[in-house]
């Protein structure tokens, strides 16, 4: 299901209610232990800094004209040295004049009309909830099994639930929001004074992930949808799948990616790929072009799932008069 592990590197609107972290526990043990969530510290990033990194994900250079831009494929969870670039990535992050995401994690408005939209379910989904009180049962107690906390979930709408319980399931492999690409470098943005130029509105991702109100019925969890989400997550195929779709992202292996996403059924359970990921990769193509225009090396980092699978942003890009070139990943043109 795409909300188990699709979505959580697909849109970083999930990003708004996630957990922290969430630690290995049993869910019939009694009384439940939740240590409170740690974060490393000063001198963790401090020494983390000082190590080399090596390119991880995949990095393209664009052309056109004389025009060139870096694209830049995220997750938007991961682990500590994640969020430092490569030497190739500093390099192209260093000469950029801004950077273009999906959305600017830190402002303040985006932030807010997230939150506000992860709040409330729709009528619709209100009424399956009514009509299935175990399945509300169900996931409270897969909330306390994983250590979400108790006001943070009782503050969500389902889909935002499905979400943290996905990532708190994850976050049990060491994977955390907090380390998500998209996040941290819109921080490094901010500390150098750069522009965040944001690709999509908070609206037109809610409006993808079902939250936006535009149609109550677009992305409704069936009872069918949860029950198949919190079985995956139960069983640990969730994990596995996140997992699986982290190490492609570690290794730039797009052809794996591809494979993987062609046979795992992530985004079909909701019909979600088509709002996901196509209506997406179609609108940020035709907002790229005009950004690189006006600032030239540009650096844009998207989610990799829009890289791979029919209608992705590359083909895309190559439409709309650009030419796409690898820099790092499997496959990547050694050609500096």
């Amino acid at each position: 299901m795409a909300l188990a592990g699709g979505a959580l590197l697909a849109t970083p609107g999930a990003q708004a209610r996630a957990p922290q972290s969430a630690p290995r526990t049993n869910a019939a043990a009694a009384p439940l232990q939740c240590p409170p969530p740690t974060l490393p510290s000063p001198a963790d990033y401090q020494a983390e800094a000082q190590r080399p990194h090596p390119d991880q994900g995949v990095l393209w250079e664009l052309r056109k004209g004389e025009h060139t831009a870096y694209l830049f494929g995220t997750i938007h969870l991961g682990k500590l040295p994640w969020i430092y670039p490569g030497p190739r990535t500093a390099q192209a992050l260093r000469t950029a004049p801004a950077i273009a995401l999906e959305l600017n994690p830190l402002d303040p408005q985006t932030l807010q009309t997230l939150m506000q939209a992860m709040a409330r379910d729709s009528d619709a989904q209100q009424l399956v909830m009514r009509n299935n009180p175990q399945l509300r049962t169900r996931m409270d107690a897969m909330a306390q099994a994983l250590c979400i906390e108790r006001n943070s979930w009782q503050g969500m709408a389902t889909i935002p639930k499905i979400l943290a319980l996905a990532v708190a399931d994850v976050s049990r492999d060491g994977y955390n929001m907090a380390f998500g690409i998209d996040l941290n470098l819109a921080a490094m943005a901010q500390v150098v004074a750069r522009p965040i130029l944001p690709l999509e509105t908070a609206q037109e991702q809610l409006d993808a992930m079902g939250l936006g109100g535009k149609d109550p019925l677009a992305n409704l969890a069936t009872p069918d949808d949860i029950t198949k989400v919190l079985d995956d997550i139960r069983s640990g195929k969730s994990r596995e799948m996140t997992g699986e779709l982290v190490r492609h992202w570690q290794s730039g292996d797009l052809a794996a990616l591809e494979t993987l996403m062609r046979t795992c059924n992530c985004m079909d359970d909701l019909g979600m790929k088509t709002a996901m990921l196509d209506d997406r990769n179609q609108r940020m193509a035709e907002r790229i072009s005009p950004l690189v225009a006006q600032n030239p090396k540009l650096f844009i980092a998207v989610g990799l799932l829009h890289m791979v699978g029919d209608n992705n942003l590359l083909q895309l890009l190559q439409k709309e008069g650009f030419t796409v070139r690898q820099l790092t990943g499997k496959g990547a043109d050694s050609a500096q």
